[in-house]
């Protein structure tokens, strides 16, 4: 993988090659980690990219994640163990999952489509398909963090925690750990007493914990964005903040339309994450898409020992994660509309939950961060050309693992419009998995 970013940079350096690559004109409809991945990985491989979105790239869901980058989250929500859990949810008082009761019974039949999918078979063939994409992504980001000059922002090996507050729950974790192994994913158990030397500013209350550990942090998952976009404008890459408003075939090619412009190229790449299935609509498409809402907020350290390390409280339903604006803390899922209204109960319960483990100060913002994770039925991303049009280009659904996924995400698309060969199986992540 290193050697073929590193073709596709010699390429940029050396003109007279340019010979064993058409240029086309690509626009990318979406800026969030994905698009912004596309759109650099496309550039460097010589096309002349235009990235498009309502605000500056980086702002929207990519911007409130956890920092993770993680090669270790081959678990998908829809697993076998989710339907024994179901009855727990049945009274929506859980903090890591809470939903809008209209919601459910609007989409009671994807829903029940992606229970369907809550098979030992299908967990183990998209564990396959993650670890595979998680990998390739790794290897460029560290690659693109060099060269965006984006260093100080990554800590690397740090891992991160999956923390238990009872032996009974840490049982039920056992088909993830089952899962990791099939997977030759390191991690790392430590006990209770273990726990507190490699986070000492945390309580006693964790009876077990699993470390990750080859996962890398980032603590300004915005300014990393930033950085990639530099290197993509630095490249010839073009951005614009408008708001895409229509999407048809020019013959031959595409055109864009959006509240100030009217953009054409060659192909049109959508990757706008929870904005993607309405886009996809417009041509006639039904994405099977849920918008897993999250919300974070900020809080002033304390004199308590710095987090070393990203932190999931299983039991509690939330995450912590050091970042360069304070302690960030995350919520677990809201299922609902994506443009509802924000219901600010779960990260209010996150953070009185994480404030009894965890001593911090007072909160930075004054209103939480709400973002939409954009969920397939089946919990992978789609990766790949649309069924019905030529030039059309699909990248997103990838899930609480946009930052993860994305530059190998990016290096498929790539290898599908430039016509190269993919890095990895791309066939898990076809559209046509789906009947669209």
């Amino acid at each position: 993988m290193k050697k073929l970013i590193q073709e596709a940079l010699q390429i940029r350096k050396h003109k007279s090659q340019r010979e064993f690559y058409v240029t086309k004109s690509i626009i990318v409809i979406g800026g969030g980690i994905v698009g912004v991945c596309t759109a650099l990985e496309l550039q460097l491989s010589g096309n002349s990219v235009t990235l498009v979105d309502r605000k500056k790239p980086g702002r929207e869901t990519s911007y409130g994640n956890a920092g993770v980058l993680a090669e270790s989250s081959v678990m998908i929500i829809n697993n076998p163990s989710l339907l024994k859990a179901l009855p727990k949810y049945i009274l929506n008082n859980k903090n890591d999952l809470r939903y809008d009761f209209f919601f459910v019974i609007r989409n009671f039949f994807k829903i029940l489509r992606f229970l369907s999918y809550c098979t030992h078979k299908h967990l183990d063939h998209a564990g396959r398909a993650l670890r595979s994409l998680l990998l390739i992504s790794l290897i460029k980001h560290k690659d693109w963090i060099k060269t965006s000059k984006t260093t100080h922002l990554l800590k690397e090996d740090s891992g991160w925690l999956k923390l238990f507050r009872s032996k009974k729950t840490f049982k039920k974790y056992q088909l993830e750990l089952e899962l990791m192994k099939k997977n030759d994913v390191k991690f790392t158990i430590f006990e209770k007493e273990q726990i507190r030397q490699i986070e000492p500013g945390l309580s006693q209350r964790y009876e077990k914990a699993v470390l990750m550990d080859d996962a890398g942090r980032i603590s300004d998952p915005a300014a990393l964005t930033d950085g990639y976009v530099k290197v993509f404008l630095d490249a010839g890459g073009k951005v614009l903040e408008e708001s895409v408003t229509a999407l048809n075939e020019a013959h031959p090619g595409w055109e864009v339309n959006t509240n100030n412009s009217t953009l054409k190229g060659d192909h049109v790449v959508v990757a706008a994450g929870g904005w993607s299935s309405e886009i996809a609509s417009w041509l006639g498409y039904k994405i099977p898409l849920f918008w897993e809402r999250g919300y974070h907020l900020h809080l002033k350290p304390s004199d308590a020992p710095l987090l070393n390390r990203t932190i999931l409280d299983v039991d509690g339903g939330f995450i912590m994660a050091p970042m360069k604006q304070g302690v960030r803390v995350t919520s677990g899922v809201e299922l609902t509309w994506r443009d509802a209204d924000p219901n600010y109960s779960q990260i209010t319960e996150s953070v009185k939950r994480a404030r009894q483990v965890y001593k911090m100060g007072d909160q930075i913002e004054d209103t939480p961060w709400m973002g939409r994770r954009p969920t397939l039925i089946d919990s992978l991303p789609i990766i790949s050309p649309a069924p019905r049009h030529q030039g059309l280009w699909f990248n997103f659904g990838h899930q609480h693992l946009g930052l993860s996924l994305a530059p190998g995400s990016a290096a498929l698309i790539s290898a599908f419009i430039n016509k190269t060969q993919a890095p990895i199986d791309p066939s898990p992540y076809s559209a046509a998995r789906f009947k669209i």
